[in-house]
């Protein structure tokens, strides 16, 4: 805060923004949820559907910012924990309240679903370190950031409460305020922003529109000063509206603010120019989206060598609290789909009969709520879910691994007074440097790239963004096969020939059910980029993941299912890659070669990899494909 000189520049909302936000939300009317998602710059998206205002997406940064904007912004390509449990939990929900404030950097959002009694309320905390919380009546059941304190726990299953409050500061009289004013021992910046809870960028404007230096001791012409700050607090609530506009400043090209009023604290300020906005959040968002992200580590982990141990420990907890809880969700839910079969199946019957686009519905079974895809038999529905909870085990386990060595360390620190340092990473382990590591990638014999999905998600992804004219299609003959994309070197190099996409194709067959299934070959097909589409012909739904090809596809027969692992070189990076052997021989050294084996021995297999390659074992999960694994050294 800024007590003379240039105005102090908000890296978060004040309570009068938050206002502005829940009033442009209560604006929308009736509006449905149609999913979340993460934001780019950190935080969640949640779409809207308006029956007045159309398709709005609602920003949520935690500890920052919020914003209801008419354009979608660039969102995350993977899905936190978060975002999935705000996509189970509100998807379909109808906007039902968003109340006031009240002078609090809190915003609440009540929603209603057709299949559930009690509300949910949607809670995000816009000060301090932030948090996102979801209820369900009076119990939560989504917390972004789990925390304990002697008056209030914020933790899954514990009651719903709102923050401490000292009440709303608008309502505060004149003599409320100069009672505040003359007990304190500072200037009158400093008592607005910490005494009456209004930060100090607020605390700035009021005083500048009450003609009241900031400066000054507060005592000093109290009464004088109480009267003009309360009439100034009337006129600055009242101005926010109940359609806030929105007004942005800028010093040059540089966006210095964003308020829900005209601002006085950057009247007098040269170099900034005023821009009135539509509406707040549109000015908010050119603000707070271009402002760094706070730093991560809090003051006491950097001057306490045993803080950021503690916080891994107990981070460690409660991912392996987490992942039991969702292991033990995901199979009972599969469970009681199966256990009542006649009653999910009429329930799915019913919620499908008209016209629908949702992939995934919730019905109730067993009194509690279950999760079915629409286009698939409800055995498929529960299979999925079973998977899901496999996959949580394969996270807990390495939750597990991650708190026995933050234990370890812990205690080395204990009895030598100081710490030992986190596992590093062996010789050639992973780091993202390069955009295609995020997914599945290998280099051809030729030094062609070719990217494969992990996941539906990321097979809608690779194909969406970055299959260009002149690359290549690729997949295997299996249904639930990865999406592969061989990508075109960069001209005047010439096409990919067949040993690049017969190698693509082996990539594909051996990401795909042929692996888990023990073939020893299978099928693939490539296509030009333009024979693939998300366009389905009448009466037909192509599935997240999923592509419909148009033309002839050129086919690939008795593909091997074989893969090596080995290190490569590229752009001057040494780099750990799976791919079919022939491509990693031609491009560096091979150290294992792989086909399917014993599922039963997997975890032999894994932690012999690891020792002998220096690779952690979540590496190599992330690296190598489903199902048994049979090893040869090369």
């Amino acid at each position: 805060m800024s007590t003379a000189g240039t105005p102090a520049r908000k890296d978060r909302f004040t309570a009068l923004d938050t206002l502005a936000v829940a009033r442009e939300l209560r604006l929308l009317g009736w509006a449905r949820v149609e999913k979340a998602s993460d934001l780019a710059i950190g935080g969640v998206s949640v779409a809207l559907r308006s029956r007045d205002a159309g398709r709005r997406d609602l920003a949520l940064v935690p500890g920052r910012f919020a914003a209801l904007l008419e354009e979608p912004a660039e969102r995350s390509e993977e899905l936190s924990p978060i975002a999935k449990e705000l996509r189970r939990l509100l998807t379909g929900a109808i906007l039902s309240d968003v109340p006031d404030p009240r002078g609090e950097r809190y915003l609440e959002m009540v929603f209603r679903r057709a299949d559930v009694e009690e509300p949910l309320t949607l809670a995000v905390e816009l000060f301090g370190a932030g948090n996102l919380t979801v209820a369900r009546g009076s119990r939560l059941v989504a917390v972004l950031h789990p925390r304990n304190w002697a008056h209030r726990s914020v933790r899954i299953g514990a009651e719903y409460s709102r923050p401490p409050s000292r009440g709303d500061p608008f309502d505060l009289s004149a003599a409320e305020v100069e009672a505040i004013l003359l007990a304190s021992r500072t200037d009158r910046a400093s008592t607005l922003a910490a005494k009456m809870s209004l930060g100090g960028p607020l605390a700035e404007e009021l005083l500048a529109r009450a003609d009241a230096p900031g400066g000054m001791g507060a005592p000093i012409d109290a009464p004088q000063v109480a009267l003009r700050l309360r009439a100034v607090m009337l006129e600055l609530h009242d101005l926010v509206g109940e359609r806030p506009r929105g007004y942005l400043y800028r010093a040059g090209d540089s966006p210095v603010d964003a308020e829900p009023y005209p601002s006085q604290r950057w009247k007098h300020e040269t170099g900034v120019a005023e821009a009135e906005m539509p509406s707040f959040s549109a000015a908010a968002w050119s603000y707070f989206s271009t402002l760094p992200a706070p730093a991560a580590k809090s003051p006491e982990a950097a001057s306490d060598p045993g803080a950021e141990v503690d916080r891994q420990i107990q981070q460690q907890r409660e991912a392996i609290e987490r992942l039991e809880r969702e292991g033990r969700e995901l199979v009972d839910e599969a469970d009681r789909i199966l256990a009542n079969y006649p009653e999910v199946e009429q329930a799915v019957t019913g919620l499908v009969a008209g016209p629908s686009t949702e992939e995934r519905v919730e019905v109730l079974a067993g009194g509690k709520p279950v999760r079915v895809y629409v286009d698939r038999p409800l055995r498929a529905s529960a299979q999925m879910l079973y998977e899901e909870a496999k996959r949580a085990q394969v996270r807990l386990a390495g939750a597990r691994r991650a708190l026995e060595d933050a234990q370890l360390r812990r205690s080395a620190l204990a009895v030598k007074g100081s710490p030992i340092p986190a596992s590093r990473p062996a010789e050639g382990e992973f780091r993202v440097r390069f955009w295609f590591q995020k997914y599945r990638w290998f280099l051809s014999s030729e030094g062609v790239l070719v990217v494969g999905g992990r996941d539906a998600a990321t097979n809608d992804l690779i194909v969406r963004r970055y299959l260009r004219p002149r690359d290549r299609y690729v997949h295997a003959d299996l249904h639930g096969a990865p999406s592969v994309v061989v990508k075109h070197p960069a001209p005047p190099a010439p096409d990919p020939s067949d040993v690049t996409l017969a190698e693509a194709g082996q990539f594909g067959v051996a990401f795909s059910k042929a692996w888990r299934a023990g073939l020893a070959s299978a099928s693939a097909f490539w296509v030009e980029a333009d024979q693939v589409s998300k366009s389905a012909g009448t009466g037909e739904f192509v599935a997240r993941g999923a592509w419909v090809i148009h033309g002839t596809k050129h086919p690939m027969k008795d593909l091997p299912t074989e893969l090596a692992i080995g290190e490569i070189r590229y752009e001057d990076s040494q780099l750990w890659s799976v791919g079919p052997p022939a491509s990693l021989r031609a491009r560096g050294e091979v150290r294992y070669l792989l086909t399917p084996g014993d599922e039963r021995n997997r975890s032999d297999a894994e932690v012999e990899l690891s020792r002998e390659l220096g690779l952690s074992r979540d590496r190599l999960q992330s690296m190598l494909p489903s199902g048994g694994l049979t090893l040869r050294r090369a």
